[in-house]
C-alpha cells in the first residue's frame, strides 16, 4: 500500500518509517500538517497515520482536509496520540478517522492495525470497481437502445438525442435535481420514445393532432409499450418509469395514467418539458423567437411553471447561439429570392421535396409556398446566413 506518514517528532518519524517500509509498503513521510496534506493531495494514498498534536495543521484537521477532499479511493485514516481519554478517541473518530492509538504503541499491534486498514482499503476498492462495471454496462445498454432508435428511424432518433441534451441542461438548472439523478435524466430523454420503435412511418411523421382515432390509440400505447421493454433490463427499472409517465400532463389530462401535479416527478416532468420543445422546433417548424409564446400556452396547464422558466431561459441562449452558426430558421414570409437552402425541404412523410443547397428563385418560392398551403411542411426552412445579405 501507500501509506502516509506524518509526525513533528523525528526519531519516531524516522522509526515508523523504517518499520513500515520493512513490512512492505511504500512511504512518505512528513514532519509536520501541511507538508503532510501536500502529499496527500498530490499523491495516491491508501492509508494515513498521523500524530494528533502538531503545530500549523494538527493530524485531526489533517485527517478532516483529506476525508472533505474530492481525492480519488478511499484512504483509511489512523491518528496515534498520547491523548487516550474516551472523549478523545470520540473527537478523533467523530472528524472522520477509521482508528485510533495511544502512545506508547507497540509495532506488533500498529502493524495488524495497518493490515485491517489494508483490508478495508481492498474491499472498498473492489466495491468501486464492481460499480464501474455495472455503470459501464448501464450506459451501453443506454447507447444500445439509443442506436435501434436512431436504426429504425433517423427522425425520431434525433428527437431523443436533442431531447436528452435539453433535458439534462434543464436538470443541471433545477434547485430540485441532485447531480446523481442527471444520468437517469438524460437517459429518460434518449429512451423516452422507445416505445414508437416498430410503429408505421406515417404516424411518426405527423403531428398527433393529426393522427386519426386508430393510430391516435396505438400511438398511446408507446409509454407503455416502452417501459415494458426496459422493465426486462432489471437495473433499467427506474428508467422504464420515465419512459412510462413522459406523457402525462400537469393539469391531469395527460396519459396513460392521468397524474397531475405533484404526482409526477420531476425527473418526469423535465423529460416531458423538453420533448415539447423539441417538437415544437423541429416538428411543428417554430422558430427560437416563436417559442416563447407556444411555450407560455402550455405553462401550469400541460408543463411544470418552474421547468418552463428553465426552458426559456435555454431559449435564450440557444437563439444567442444560433446567430454565430453559419445558417438560420426563417419563417415562410421573410423568405426572399436568392436565399440558398441549409437544410433540405421534406414532405410530412419523408419524400424530399427540395434539396440541400437549392437556391430560392420566384418559381422555388412558389413551390414552397404551395407545400405550406397543403399542410406538407412547416411554417419555416434553414437558411445560409451569408446568402441572406446578398
Amino acid at each position: 500500500m501507500n501509506i502516509l506518514i506524518a509526525d513533528d517528532d523525528l526519531v519516531t518519524l524516522r522509526l515508523l518509517e523504517k518499520h513500515i517500509q520493512s513490512w512492505g509498503h511504500q512511504v512518505y513521510a512528513a514532519q509536520n500538517g501541511l507538508d503532510a496534506w501536500d502529499i496527500a493531495s498530490s499523491t495516491d494514498l491508501d492509508l494515513v497515520i498521523t500524530d494528533w498534536g502538531m503545530p500549523g495543521l494538527d493530524g485531526l484537521e489533517l485527517c478532516q482536509r483529506i476525508r472533505n477532499a474530492d481525492l480519488p479511493g478511499y484512504q483509511y485514516l489512523i491518528i496515534v496520540s498520547a491523548k487516550n481519554t474516551n472523549q478523545d478517541i470520540v473527537t478523533g473518530l467523530r472528524g472522520g478517522i477509521d482508528d485510533y492509538i495511544t502512545k506508547p504503541f507497540d509495532f506488533d499491534e500498529l502493524r495488524e492495525r495497518i493490515a485491517t486498514g489494508e483490508r478495508i482499503v481492498g474491499l472498498e476498492r473492489e466495491l468501486r470497481n464492481k460499480y464501474e462495471i455495472i455503470e459501464k454496462n448501464y450506459f451501453q445498454t443506454i447507447r444500445m437502445f439509443s442506436n435501434l432508435i436512431e436504426v429504425f428511424n433517423e427522425d425520431l432518433g434525433g428527437h431523443c438525442r436533442r431531447v436528452a441534451k435539453t433535458a439534462l441542461n434543464v436538470a443541471q438548472r433545477h434547485p430540485e435535481v441532485d447531480e446523481t439523478d442527471y444520468p437517469l435524466i438524460e437517459a429518460g430523454g434518449l429512451l423516452h420514445d422507445i416505445g414508437m420503435v416498430g410503429f408505421p412511418d406515417h404516424m411518426l411523421l405527423k403531428k398527433t393532432t393529426e393522427l386519426p382515432g386508430d393510430d391516435m390509440a396505438l400511438y398511446k400505447t408507446h409509454p407503455l409499450q416502452g417501459e415494458i421493454i426496459l422493465q426486462e433490463i432489471e437495473f433499467l427499472r427506474p428508467l422504464s418509469k420515465i419512459v412510462r409517465q413522459h406523457h402525462e400532463q400537469v393539469n391531469g389530462r395527460g396519459f396513460p395514467d392521468g397524474l397531475s401535479g405533484g404526482q409526477i416527478p420531476v425527473a418526469v416532468k423535465i423529460v416531458s418539458a423538453a420533448s415539447a420543445y423539441d417538437n415544437l422546433i423541429h416538428k411543428w417548424g417554430y422558430t427560437y423567437e416563436d417559442v416563447p409564446e407556444r411555450l407560455v400556452l402550455q405553462k401550469g396547464y400541460q408543463l411544470d411553471p418552474d421547468i418552463v422558466d428553465l426552458l426559456l431561459e435555454i431559449n435564450v441562449e440557444n437563439m444567442r447561439a444560433e446567430k454565430k452558426r453559419n445558417h438560420k430558421m426563417v419563417p415562410l414570409e421573410n423568405l426572399v429570392e436568392g436565399m440558398v437552402l441549409a437544410d433540405s425541404i421534406r414532405h410530412k412523410t419523408g419524400t424530399l421535396l427540395m434539396p440541400l443547397d437549392t437556391v430560392v428563385t420566384l418559381s422555388t418560392l412558389n413551390k414552397i409556398m404551395k407545400y405550406a398551403e397543403l399542410g406538407n411542411i412547416g411554417n419555416a426552412v434553414m437558411v445560409y446566413k451569408e446568402s441572406m445579405r446578398k
